[in-house]
């Protein structure tokens, strides 16, 4: 990030809080068991190699999703990043025909085609009725912003302050133009 760059939060909201803990502690509890369960046969029975792959299986998972999970959003010179832990998505401004505010009635019910809904945010492709298909890396559904790209793409993120970080797009596009 140079000095030009401004960057934005991924706030998360309430629900994202609550799913993420709840999903955290159950996750533990089972994660016990399972390793419970494989101390008891492998002191009884000398097996315990596959209890053990089935209690790291899901460890594996919680580590592919959080590094999918948006942590912040930077309006650069040339494009908007969705900092993550792995690969950022990036979307560059010339591919941009629209950006507005949108919230959560815009986008109705969604259904998750491939991603987390709510698990660390909502992040991955996603559908609705009245957006179509859409790509999301929100982590709130307070601060939405819509971008539509010139070849009909759609994607929904969530920076804090909403506002400011459209205005610092919008600034960003006019100097190019």
């Amino acid at each position: 990030m140079n000095g030009s760059s401004l960057q934005f939060e991924a706030r998360w909201s309430r629900l994202v809080w609550v799913a993420t803990s709840a999903v955290i502690v159950i996750l533990a509890v089972v994660e016990s068991l399972i390793f419970w369960r494989a101390w008891e046969a492998a002191r009884t029975h000398g097996i315990w190699v596959p209890l053990v792959f089935a209690a790291l299986l899901p460890w594996g998972v919680f580590a592919v999703v959080i590094l999918f999970a948006p942590r912040n959003y930077t309006v650069g010179s040339g494009a908007i990043v969705v900092g993550r832990l792995g690969p950022d998505a990036v979307i560059q401004f010339e591919r941009i025909r629209e950006i507005r505010r949108i919230d959560g009635r815009d986008i109705g019910f969604a259904w998750r085609r491939f991603g987390s809904g709510g698990f660390f945010g909502w992040f991955g492709r996603f559908y609705s009725r009245t957006l179509g298909a859409f790509r999301a890396y929100a982590t709130n559904m307070c601060d939405l912003v819509l971008i539509t790209e010139v070849d009909g793409t759609k994607t929904v993120l969530s920076p804090y302050p909403p506002d400011a970080f459209l205005e610092a797009v919008q600034r960003r596009i006019e100097r190019r133009a």
